[in-house]
């Protein structure tokens, strides 16, 4: 299943960071970016990254909250690391997340929680 237009950008950026991740792990820990930077860089790009790439590409309800999760995770991250270049990317990919594209392609998870009570609700 292909990722939806708007998300595909997205999509790659998250889907590339286990490669990354991977070479930075075998060769050195890239400067100045947060790769190969001990056990919570594997958790970041290994796990949390696909993961947030495979929910913006099936378009499942916490997919938002997906890409908001990774990006804050990252971003603290790189303040913690001293790396202005990741946290400038995670900034951008929050205010990406906050477009009305992606708004459009991705409504809130609220929203639904209560279009779901309100129809299960008794009359």
């Amino acid at each position: 299943m292909r990722p939806p237009s708007p998300a595909l950008p997205l999509v790659l950026l998250l889907l590339v960071a286990p490669l990354l991740e991977v070479w930075a792990a075998v060769t050195a820990p890239v400067p100045e970016l947060n790769y190969g930077d001990g056990p919570t860089s594997a958790l970041a790009y290994c796990v949390a990254a696909p993961w947030a790439a495979y929910a913006l590409s099936r378009r499942s309800p916490g997919a938002r909250m997906a890409g908001y999760v990774f990006a804050t995770f990252d971003a603290v991250r790189s303040i913690h690391l001293g790396h202005p270049l990741p946290l400038a990317v995670d900034v951008a990919i929050v205010l990406y997340l906050q477009t009305p594209a992606m708004r459009a392609l991705y409504p809130s998870m609220w929203s639904r929680t209560r279009a779901w009570r309100r129809h299960d609700s008794p009359a």
